[in-house]
């Protein structure tokens, strides 16, 4: 049988992705000679849900209480400052996507610790992920281009790609994230549907194989 896939569906504004990130990121670092990993934007947010963050911001406020008390992932001050604070960050799932798509037509094997990154720019760092400059630790940090990030940031090339990944997750059926999906003996299987700890994620995952491997 061929190395099986595991799928990370995530949203780069998703408050459980981000608390879901050590899970992947351990997952990912443990496992990777055993599967391929690969991360779809999910989007959330976009069309009309595509607006100022003020009116979900206590929302996030208490939910990122129970976030911290499961998970163990914490929302930094500057998060809270500088996003849900100010009220003025404009929530919208598409750019964080098109960055992402970017960046993994050139990393296809860092895709895990390329999601991650996106996502502490914006809950640790609270950058604002609608600018193409926002990017740029991240773009450094793995060793692209940044005139040819910024590029590529506005192109509607990579735009449709996003909006492909936004589809076909729709198309599966998820509408939560985070979720985790096994290609395993040309069959898909939903591991994951929400946040789980790396030890539940495993064993669901070890369930997929041997049922994959007895057929």
């Amino acid at each position: 049988m061929k190395k099986p896939t595991i799928i990370y569906v995530y949203d780069a504004l998703c408050g459980w992705c981000y608390g879901m990130s050590p899970v992947m990121q351990q997952l990912y670092e443990t496992h990777r000679q055993d599967y391929n990993f690969v991360v779809l934007s999910g989007g959330m947010i976009r069309g009309s849900n595509v607006r100022p963050i003020s009116g979900m911001a206590d929302y996030i406020r208490k939910a990122s209480v129970r976030l911290e008390e499961i998970t163990g992932v914490k929302q930094t001050k500057v998060y809270h400052e500088e996003i849900l604070d100010k009220g003025t960050y404009i929530t919208n799932s598409e750019p964080p996507a098109i960055a992402l798509s970017i960046l993994k037509e050139q990393f296809p094997e860092q895709q895990v610790p390329l999601a991650a990154a996106i996502q502490k720019l914006h809950f640790v760092e609270g950058k604002d992920l609608n600018e193409v400059e926002a990017y740029r630790p991240v773009v450094e940090q793995f060793g692209a281009d940044a005139a040819d990030f910024k590029k590529k940031f506005s192109d509607t090339a990579y735009a449709e790609k996003a909006r492909e990944e936004f589809s076909l997750v729709e198309k599966w059926g998820i509408s939560g994230f985070p979720a985790v999906v096994c290609e395993a003996g040309e069959k898909l299987y939903l591991v994951a549907r929400g946040y789980q700890p790396y030890g539940q994620l495993t064993e669901a995952l070890a369930r997929v194989r041997e049922e994959a491997a007895a057929k």
